[in-house]
């Protein structure tokens, strides 16, 4: 389990301000595509409604982890916790899909770039040594950021089993043990007379 983010920031800090950042962002992004959804055309309607809908319960779950963070309940962050993990998922196969991408299309790509710059010092060869390497560029650019994005769900996932165990411990320390009073049952002696009265013992008569 982390005990910092970055090797220098508070958990709770750290978990407040990507809960903070991710509302923000998300909800922004959702009402960008809400407001430019008229301008798609037919056929991406439903990717757009698919990228806004998303975009909204991804808003919805940093704000319930911001609330977790400020008000220390477990719940939301859990939720916030798992979204993040579901989150990170989909970013890694999408960065796997478009890196595969990137180096399968860059023989096609070229051939149309090359016909359409008519130029002879511009040839396929100079097309596909600068493009490879912008690919890498591309491709090391997003496993950094999927390693950043890594490091962030471990620190947040750290901070709510840090408070799962300060809540479980404040139970413990506010729990009351109720201690049943032993009932004692005296039994009942059997009368005695003396000379025709009844015998108290002296025990008794103290």
């Amino acid at each position: 389990m982390l005990k910092n983010c970055c090797f220098c920031i508070n958990l709770r800090t750290a978990t407040l301000v990507l809960a903070l950042m991710g509302t923000m962002t998300h909800l922004y992004g959702a009402m960008t595509l809400t407001a430019l959804s008229d301008e798609f055309e037919e056929a991406d309607t439903s990717t757009l409604l698919g990228l806004t809908v998303y975009s909204y319960l991804s808003g919805f779950a940093c704000l319930a982890g911001a609330i977790g963070v400020l008000k220390k309940n477990l719940k939301h962050l859990c939720l916030f916790n798992t979204y993040y993990w579901v989150d990170l998922a989909l970013h890694t196969i999408f960065s796997i899909a478009s890196a595969y991408l990137l180096f399968s299309l860059h023989t096609d790509l070229c051939k149309e770039i090359v016909s359409e710059a008519q130029d002879d010092e511009f040839d396929l060869a100079t097309c596909e040594y600068v493009y490879i390497r912008g690919a890498w560029l591309v491709t090391i650019a997003m496993a950094i950021n999927m390693l950043l994005k890594l490091h962030f769900a471990f620190a947040i996932h750290s901070y709510m089993k840090q408070v799962k165990k300060e809540t479980e411990e404040d139970e413990e320390a506010t729990r009351v043990v109720v201690v049943d009073k032993p009932v004692i049952v005296y039994e009942k002696q059997p009368v005695m007379y003396v000379a025709g009265q009844e015998y108290v013992p002296d025990e008794k008569k103290q």
